[in-house]
């Protein structure tokens, strides 16, 4: 820098003595001063270009090393779980061997509910015959109870009648009773009214 402005001096010292030179030297003066100024910029330019490629560096060796530590722990927990699984599938196939055999049993329940639903099925296809069939057993016991009601009804005649008869059968006793009497008396008669009769035999020769 200090070479660059020794002939600037120079210029300076000549351009006392001509003005033409002084306002050349003047010109030079400021295109110098442009050009260090542009340089100094350009350097400034260059040395934060450095510098965000520096941070820029910086955050990719980071970014890098997280990188690789994430794949170390992505790697070691997909081991840990393919270990964990390895240990695991013995009884991940034991069960899913029994929800296999779950599901045959449900298969075949369904199977064993869909028979007995076609069975209900033909059941229900006879219950109008059955309701029928309660129709005419309930017309036939209204029927029933009429001719139990009649059956009552002459029952209950017929003991009337039993009653006229037993009472009949008192009249008819006491009237036997009576005749009886009357034979005893008719039998005493009669052997009052014969004793004259055999006195005479008594005395008859042919005897």
């Amino acid at each position: 820098m200090q070479g660059r402005h020794e002939p600037r001096i120079g210029s300076r010292q000549g351009a006392a003595a001509d003005p033409r030179s002084r306002g050349a030297a003047l010109l030079n003066l400021d295109d110098d001063e442009r050009l260090d100024q542009a340089i100094e910029r350009f350097a400034t330019i260059v040395e934060r270009l450095h510098a965000r490629q520096d941070r820029l560096e910086h955050r990719l060796a980071t970014l890098y090393q997280g990188a690789a530590i994430a794949f170390t722990v992505v790697v070691a927990s997909l081991s840990f779980l393919v270990i964990i699984l390895s240990q695991q599938l013995p009884g991940m196939t034991a069960a899913i061997g029994q929800m296999n055999d779950r599901f045959a049993n449900v298969a075949a329940n369904m199977a064993h509910m869909d028979r007995s639903v076609a069975r209900m099925k033909g059941n229900m296809d006879r219950f109008p015959e059955i309701v029928a069939n309660v129709d005419r057993i309930h017309f036939g016991v209204a029927d029933l109870s009429d001719d139990v009601g009649a059956m009552g009804a002459t029952m209950a005649a017929i003991d009337l009648d039993l009653g006229a008869m037993a009472a009949n059968i008192g009249d008819l006793r006491q009237s036997f009773e009576v005749m009886e009497v009357n034979v005893g008396l008719m039998g005493r008669d009669v052997n009052h009214l014969s004793s004259p009769a055999r006195v005479i035999n008594q005395f008859n020769p042919f005897r």
